[in-house]
């Protein structure tokens, strides 16, 4: 949502880095799920990620790896 909200306010490279992080182009690691590529903002040095914008998902079920899940599988897990 903060992309879409903070869009127009962008620069281009902020716009460049907001698509190659949403298109796995950009990634901090692969997803232990799916093996895809994944992005951890707070990895990348923000202080938040975008998973916090989430609604909070059962987790409980998916072992501890000590990294994020992609977008994919993340949301496609059960809101808590």
């Amino acid at each position: 949502m903060d992309e879409i909200i903070g869009w127009k306010g962008l620069s281009e490279n902020e716009r460049e880095s907001v698509m190659n992080n949403l298109s796995g182009i950009s990634s901090t690691h692969q997803c232990p799920e799916c093996n895809e590529p994944a992005q951890c903002d707070i990895s990348a040095g923000k202080e938040t990620c975008w998973c916090f914008e989430l609604e909070k998902r059962d987790t409980d079920n998916i072992p501890k790896a000590g990294v994020c899940l992609c977008r994919k599988c993340l949301s496609a897990l059960p809101v808590q």
